[in-house]
């Protein structure tokens, strides 16, 4: 996958599928780790499936704030 295709991909994913909240500092941590996990997963395997960088990225999030719960499109990411 081309830079330019996986930074288009990326970045669409976010702006639909995982909300940026204004005032919400762990949700906006949440969609900065997503997309560095997402575009490190896509560079990999193109054919990494969204909810598998989902959970990484999550998983990091969610060891400085336990009780983190991310605001998110639970159609596009069904496992989680």
């Amino acid at each position: 996958m081309k830079e330019e295709e996986m930074n288009q991909k990326v970045t669409n994913e976010l702006n639909k599928h995982i909300p940026r909240i204004k005032g919400y500092l762990q949700q906006n941590l949440f969609r900065s780790a997503y997309n560095m996990v997402r575009r490190h997963d896509l560079a990999q395997n193109p054919a990494t499936p969204p909810s598998l960088s989902f959970h990484k990225a999550l998983e990091e999030v969610i060891k400085t704030n336990p009780s983190f719960v991310p605001i998110y499109d639970r159609d596009f990411f069904p496992d989680v």
